[in-house]
C-alpha cells in the first residue's frame, strides 16, 4: 500500500487540477482570480494586467499583508494546515481557503516565479518539493500601500489568452452597488458548523469570538456566554452540545438577516441589458438549522447564441454551467441544475449574466463548484424577469400592458418601499412607487382598483408578498373582555383567542352596530364574538375567520347584511374563494336581511336608479323558486339593516340565534375542573402570600434594605444614560436605570 500526505497533490499539475476544479487550459485564470478576489476582499480596489516580460501582477491600495517574509512565505506553502476566514460566514468571495495553496502550486509544478511587494519590501518567493516556502531575497521598495503579486507560470501549464478574464469580471464587479456591511449573524450555522468555527479558531477567547456576531458585540458577548455556562472558556474547548446552545442563546440577541441588507450589483453593471432581481432565505443543516438569506440577479440580452456566465458574490464559479434552449424553453445544465428555468420565443436567444450574493454557498468539490440547486426557484424567477424585460423592444410596439410593467418592477418597488432594513409595508406604497414608471412606460395612468386585482393575482399564484400587510378596516369584538381590536393584517398574524370565551362568530357589515349591542350585552347574553367591516369582508376579515375556524374550541359564524345586491354578495365572498383565497373551512350561516323578509317585516324600500350594467347578485338568490324576481327586483330597490329601529334590530338578531346559534358556551368537564382548581389555588395564594408578608413585617424589612444602598447622583445618572445612547441610539432612559438598579 502507498500513502501520502494529502498536501502533496498541489505538486503536480494533475493534482492541482483535482484541487482547483478545472482543466489544466485553465488554471491560469484561476490562479489570477484568486489573488484578485483576496484583494477585493480587503475592500481595495485592485488592478491587473500582464507583465511586459511575460507573467501578470495584481496590485491593490489595501492595508497590505502583515508578518515577517517568513510569515508571509508560509502563507504561500503548500503544505500549511487550511488557513482561512471563509469559515466565519460572510456575503465574501471565495469559500473554503484553498486559494493561496493553489497559487504556490501552480508556480511550483510549472517552474514559474512569484513575489510579493507589501509594507515596503519586494519579497522574492519559491515554493519548494517538501510543501514549504522559501524567502529568496527581500529589498526595500518605495511605495508603502497595498500590496502587488507578480507571478509567471512555466509550460507546463498551457498558456491561455483569456488569463484575466475571470480576474477582470471580478474586479468590475467589485465596487459597484451596494455591499454588505455587516457583521457574520448567528442565524447564518447550523449548530456543527458552529461548532467547527470554535473547533478552528483554538485559543481564542469564546468571548471575543461571540462579539464578532451581529447582535452580539460589547457586553452581550460576555452575557451571551455566561448564560450558555462556558465562563472564561477559550472557542477550541467547546463541545457540540454546548456550542449548539450558544448558539440559541446568540439567536435570542439578533434577527435574522433580511436578504435585501445582503446589498446588490445593481443595473448599472450592464446598462444596455435588462435587469432584475429576486431573494430568498434557505435552510441548511440540522437543528438549529442555517437561515440563509440569498439575491439573485440577473442580466440579460437578446444574442446570436444562449450564453450564461455564473458569479457567486461578485466573483466567477469555476464549475461549468451552461444554457441551452429546447423550443421555447431555456434549461440550465451544471452546478447541480438540469432544469427549466424560462420559456422564450423560439427564434431568440439570450446572454445571461448571474449574480448570487450570499454569505453561504454549498460547494461539491475541492474547486469550489456550487450546488445551486437551494436558490433554483430564485434562479428561475430573476432569469424569467430579465428575459421578459429584454424582448421588451418589441413589446413596446403595442403590446405592453400595466400588469407586465408592475410585476416586471415589483422587486424592485418592494425593496425600496421596505428599504435595507426590511421594514413591513402596506400595498398602497407599492401603488405610489409604482404608478409613475407605469405611466412612463405605458402611457397610461394606472389606477388602484386595476394594482389591486393585479397584486390579488400574483399573490393568488406566488403566495403572500413577504412584509406586506393591510390597513386596518373593521374590528372584532370580544365577549366578557370589554376589548376591540381593528383588524388588519398585522392582527391576524398576531392575534390569539382568548380561551373558551365565545363559541359564535357573527360578522356583521355595519360598524356602527356593535355599540349598541355592547350596551345592550348582546355579545355576553350569546357568547358570540362580533366583527364587522365597511361593506365587503376584508381580506383580514377572511383571514381571521380561518384562524378561528382552526382553533381547537370550536366556532359557528354567522353572517349579516343589508337586503340589496351587495349584500347578498357579501355573504357569497365571505363563504366562498377568491383569487387571493381559499374558500371557509366551515359553512357560514347566512342569517340576511334578505329581501322577502324585510317586506315581510314592512321595513322601508328604499329605490335605486336602474344601471347599465346589471348588479350582481348571490347564487342562493338565483337559485330561489323566485329567483328571477327577485334579482330583477334588487337592480332598483333595498332595504337596509338601518331601516330597523335598534330595539327591532336587537330583537331580530335575538330571535336568529334562538334560531340558529344553537345555546351558550359550557366547556368540557376537564375545563371546568381546570378553571375552578386554578381560581381556587389563586385565591388561596393570594391569601397565603397576604398573611405571611404581614407577619415578617416585610415593608420594614425593605425600607432597612434600601437605606443599605449608595445610589449615583442625578447627574452621575444622566452622564450614563448619554453614554448609553452613544452605543445604543435605540434605547430608553430607563434601560440604564434598570441597569444600574441591577448592580446595587
Amino acid at each position: 500500500m502507498f500513502e501520502r500526505e494529502d498536501w502533496t497533490s498541489f505538486r503536480t499539475v494533475e493534482g492541482l487540477q483535482q484541487k482547483a476544479g478545472v482543466a489544466a487550459s485553465k488554471l491560469r485564470r484561476l490562479v489570477l482570480k484568486e489573488l484578485t478576489d483576496n484583494a477585493l476582499d480587503t475592500g481595495a480596489r485592485a488592478h491587473i494586467g500582464e507583465l511586459p516580460g511575460g507573467g501578470y501582477f495584481i496590485a491593490d491600495d489595501g492595508p497590505g499583508i502583515g508578518g515577517e517574509p517568513e510569515q508571509i512565505a508560509r502563507l504561500f506553502s503548500i503544505n500549511r494546515p487550511m488557513v482561512s476566514s471563509k469559515l466565519l460566514r460572510l456575503p465574501t468571495r471565495g469559500a473554503l481557503g484553498n486559494g493561496l495553496r493553489v497559487v504556490a502550486g501552480s508556480v511550483l509544478a510549472s517552474s514559474g516565479s512569484l513575489s510579493v511587494s507589501t509594507g515596503s519590501r519586494h519579497i522574492e518567493l519559491r515554493p519548494e518539493l517538501d510543501g514549504t516556502t522559501t524567502v529568496l531575497s527581500v529589498t526595500q521598495v518605495d511605495d508603502p500601500l497595498g500590496t502587488r503579486i507578480e507571478i509567471s507560470f512555466g509550460p507546463a501549464i498551457p498558456e491561455d489568452k483569456h488569463a484575466l478574464y475571470w480576474a477582470s469580471v471580478a474586479e468590475l464587479m467589485a465596487h459597484r452597488g451596494q455591499s454588505f456591511t455587516g457583521k457574520s449573524s448567528p442565524w447564518w450555522y447550523d449548530a456543527p458548523q458552529f461548532h467547527e468555527l470554535l473547533s478552528a479558531s483554538g485559543d481564542t477567547p469564546l468571548r471575543e469570538l461571540v462579539a464578532r456576531l451581529d447582535g452580539c458585540t460589547g457586553g452581550k458577548a460576555g452575557e451571551i456566554v455566561a448564560a450558555a455556562g462556558l465562563g472564561r472558556m477559550v472557542c477550541g474547548e467547546v463541545g457540540r452540545d454546548k456550542a449548539a446552545k450558544l448558539l440559541e442563546i446568540a439567536r435570542d440577541h439578533a434577527r435574522p438577516v433580511n436578504p435585501k441588507r445582503l446589498g446588490a450589483v445593481g443595473p448599472e453593471l450592464f446598462p444596455h441589458r435588462a435587469y432584475a432581481t429576486w431573494s430568498g432565505v434557505a435552510s441548511f443543516g440540522i437543528e438549529p438549522r442555517a437561515e440563509i438569506p440569498y439575491v439573485v440577479e440577473a442580466w440579460a440580452g437578446e444574442d446570436e447564441e444562449m450564453q450564461l456566465v455564473l458569479c457567486v458574490n461578485r466573483t466567477p464559479v469555476t464549475g461549468n454551467i451552461r444554457a441551452t434552449r429546447d423550443g421555447r424553453k431555456i434549461n440550465v445544465f451544471g452546478c447541480g441544475l438540469r432544469h427549466t428555468v424560462t420559456e422564450a420565443p423560439k427564434d431568440k436567444n439570450f446572454s445571461v449574466r448571474l449574480n448570487i450574493i450570499t454569505p453561504y454557498m454549498p460547494i461539491t468539490s475541492d474547486g469550489k463548484a456550487p450546488d445551486l440547486t437551494p436558490f433554483l426557484a430564485e434562479i428561475g424567477s430573476a432569469v424569467a424577469k430579465a428575459v421578459r424585460k429584454a424582448r421588451r423592444p418589441d413589446a413596446r410596439a403595442g403590446s405592453l400592458s400595466q400588469k407586465d410593467v408592475v410585476l416586471d418592477n415589483l422587486d424592485d418597488a418592494i425593496a425600496a418601499v421596505s428599504g435595507k432594513e426590511g421594514y413591513r409595508f402596506n400595498a398602497r406604497q407599492l401603488f405610489y412607487f409604482l404608478r409613475p414608471i407605469v405611466m412612463d412606460e405605458t402611457g397610461k395612468e394606472l389606477k388602484i382598483d386595476h394594482f389591486t386585482g393585479v397584486i390579488d393575482d400574483f399573490e393568488a399564484e406566488n403566495g403572500e408578498i413577504a412584509l406586506m400587510y393591510r390597513e386596518p378596516r373593521g374590528s372584532i369584538t370580544h365577549p366578557h373582555r370589554d376589548e376591540t381590536i381593528t383588524l388588519g393584517t398585522l392582527m391576524v398574524e398576531e392575534y390569539e383567542r382568548p380561551a373558551w370565551t365565545f363559541n359564535k362568530v357573527l360578522y356583521i357589515e355595519k360598524e356602527g352596530a356593535q355599540e349598541a349591542l355592547k350596551q345592550n350585552r348582546w355579545l355576553e347574553r350569546h357568547d358570540c364574538a362580533v366583527m364587522s367591516s365597511k361593506g365587503f369582508s376584508t381580506r383580514a376579515a377572511r383571514d381571521l375567520i380561518d384562524k378561528l375556524v382552526e382553533h381547537d374550541e370550536s366556532v359557528a359564524v354567522f353572517c349579516v347584511h343589508d337586503a340589496d345586491a351587495s349584500g347578498t354578495m357579501i355573504y357569497q365572498t365571505l363563504q366562498e374563494a377568491t383569487k387571493a383565497r381559499s374558500a371557509r373551512k366551515i359553512k357560514i350561516v347566512n342569517l340576511g336581511l334578505e329581501p322577502w323578509e324585510a317586506i315581510d317585516m314592512e321595513l322601508e324600500v328604499e329605490s335605486l336608479e336602474e344601471t347599465k350594467r346589471e348588479k350582481a347578485v348571490a347564487d342562493y338568490v338565483r337559485e330561489r323558486e323566485e329567483g328571477e324576481f327577485w334579482v330583477n327586483w334588487l337592480q332598483t330597490n333595498r332595504v337596509e339593516l338601518n331601516a330597523m329601529t335598534t330595539p327591532q334590530l336587537i330583537e331580530w338578531l335575538d330571535r336568529k340565534m334562538t334560531q340558529f346559534g344553537g345555546g351558550k358556551l359550557i366547556p368540557p368537564d376537564d375545563v371546568l375542573e381546570r378553571e375552578l382548581s386554578d381560581q381556587i389555588e389563586s385565591r388561596v395564594r393570594a391569601e397565603v402570600t397576604e398573611r405571611i408578608l404581614r407577619e415578617a413585617n416585610i415593608e420594614a424589612q425593605v425600607i432597612e434594605a434600601i437605606a443599605a444602598i449608595q445610589t449615583p447622583d442625578g447627574a452621575k445618572l444622566a452622564s450614563g444614560i448619554a453614554e448609553l445612547f452613544k452605543r445604543q441610539p435605540d434605547a430608553e432612559w430607563r434601560d440604564h436605570i434598570r441597569e444600574v438598579s441591577g448592580d446595587q
